[in-house]
């Protein structure tokens, strides 16, 4: 071939890569942020990058100039050494809008990545529609990614990382990935910016107020992970799809076991003195799981959202599993709207990739009053149901303490038919708290009473005897009574039985 050809590739290749003005950089640096090449090499295996697209340009003559790649760095990758594809905005590019030719770069990228079966992971920072493009009578063409996200969903893993401004389109597409990262300080999640909203409705607000983590990962749940900048927060990304399967026709990746804390003396008598006999008292269902799981092995989703319930991922013997647990330390452990959702969500994730669920239940109940119900709390407990019992992934259940009327099996309860259903000698069960249910069977007897303080005793030591996991194993409504010592084993043994019925497959899309 001519060499003077290949010359002028490399160097229109050259004059791209060195396009964007020094001082520019400097600014992004001085904000805490990376350039978004920078962001792929912490991203992705060291010089796996092949880009697609770098060529690329806007179709407007009088933008041509100024639209490197046209403000979009994509293409494949690898991390851990398997493939990836990757979006990525460059912020320093009009401001990261996506023009007409972006899009078509996205386009291919999601095609290919559905095509190969490869996870997709979209790093967004502005991101938005480039007005100059797509104003008029364009904007009937607009969505057509969204379209193609959506068929990706529940079959290959879709990561979005909220890095910085990303209201409007970004913040869609995260909502429809299966999990959302966000940059404390820098990332924004909303609906629409500052500016929109002081044009729509005249308030002054700042993208922190509005979309800030407080908001996004704490008020609304629709960050999933939080990270101190980009560097750690891509890190995290990392660690996260470790986690997963390549796509939905595979197993989750299995790694060499590591043992865990409660297999030491000292582990195994902090879980043995973990949960007290007074139901009143509460601990930690974040020291449950890293005293029962692989030294290690834990990564929480959702921690700032719902916090009376711990969702996350780990691994039991090597093999990957999703933990659900009530935390007593949070608000007694009771289910709300904020922990329907979060369950619900995390359900259909740990299903679509065939995660296997764990589920650790001390729960005194839905919480209840008008407030919860102006939430549509009925209708978020019928979606929560309807993800559990349709999942097929295996299901493992262990009654700590509290086992509680529909809060129970919205827990995994015998119902939604467990692979293994166990319970300590602390717990209980019955349809109602004790003190509720007393009270409400009873008033009038213990009123009558002599000393009705003494009377409400008695009747509360006879309903704990009636209630007493002992009781429902022999009733045959649990499968066994376990000491602490013994769960990390019953576990272990359960899923490696459950391990041989494992089939996979595409099962659906992750609804957000």
């Amino acid at each position: 071939m001519d060499t003077e050809l290949i010359a002028a590739v490399h160097a229109r290749r050259a004059a791209v890569l060195a396009q964007t003005p020094e001082d520019k950089i400097a600014r992004l640096r001085a904000e805490g942020k990376l350039p978004v090449r920078e962001r792929l090499e912490v991203l992705l295996d060291t010089g796996s990058f092949r880009e697609i697209g770098l060529l690329a340009r806007s179709q407007l003559p009088e933008l041509r100039e100024r639209t490197p790649a046209d403000g979009l760095v994509c293409g494949s990758g690898s991390i851990a050494g398997r493939p990836v594809y990757v979006i990525a905005d460059d912020p320093l590019v009009l401001a990261g809008t996506r023009g007409r030719v972006a899009e078509a770069k996205t386009a291919r990228v999601r095609a290919l990545a559905l095509a190969e079966r490869a996870p997709l992971i979209v790093l967004s920072e502005a991101g938005a529609a480039r007005l100059q493009e797509t104003r008029g009578a364009l904007a009937a063409g607009l969505g057509g990614g969204f379209a193609q996200h959506v068929r990706l969903s529940g079959r290959v893993p879709l990561v979005a990382v909220m890095l910085g401004a990303g209201f409007g389109g970004p913040s869609f597409q995260a909502s429809i990935s299966d999990v959302t990262f966000q940059v404390r300080g820098t990332g924004f999640i909303g609906m629409s910016g500052p500016k929109v909203v002081k044009v729509g409705i005249g308030q002054e607000v700042t993208a922190e107020q509005i979309g800030g983590v407080q908001m996004s990962a704490e008020t609304t749940g629709q960050a999933h992970v939080v990270g101190e900048g980009d560097a750690e927060t891509l890190r995290a990304v990392r660690r996260y799809l470790s986690y997963f399967p390549a796509h939905s026709d595979e197993l989750p990746p299995r790694v060499p076991a590591r043992p865990a804390p409660c297999e030491t003396p000292e582990g195994a008598a902090a879980l043995a003195a973990l949960v007290p006999e007074n139901q009143r008292r509460a601990y930690s269902a974040h020291r449950l799981l890293e005293l029962v799981a692989d030294e290690g092995s834990l990564f929480e989703l959702s921690a700032a959202y719902g916090r009376s319930m711990v969702t996350a991922l780990g691994r039991l013997g090597g093999q990957v599993v999703g933990f659900v647990a009530n935390n007593p330390a949070q608000g007694a452990g009771a289910l709300t709207e904020k922990t329907a959702n979060k369950q619900r969500r995390f359900i259909d994730l740990c299903d679509a990739y065939h995660i296997p669920l764990v589920f650790f239940t001390d729960t005194p109940g839905f919480l209840v009053g008008p407030e919860i119900e102006k939430q549509r709390m009925v209708s978020l407990c019928g979606r929560l149901m309807n993800s559990l019992l349709s999942a097929s992934v295996p299901k493992l259940t262990i009654v700590l303490r509290k086992a509680v009327g529909m809060a129970y099996l919205a827990m995994c309860g015998r119902s939604a038919n467990p692979a293994l259903i166990a319970a300590w000698p602390t717990a209980f069960f019955d349809v109602m708290g004790p003190e509720a249910g007393v009270m409400l069977l009873h008033d009038k007897e213990i009123a009558a009473a002599p000393d009705p303080a003494a009377r409400k005793q008695e009747i509360l030591a006879a309903l704990a005897a009636q209630a007493a996991a002992t009781e429902a194993a022999a009733l045959g409504l649990i499968d066994d009574v376990i000491t602490p010592g013994e769960t990390r084993q019953r576990l272990l043994e359960t899923l490696a039985r459950a391990a041989g019925g494992e089939r996979p497959g595409f099962r659906h899309r992750i609804d957000p």
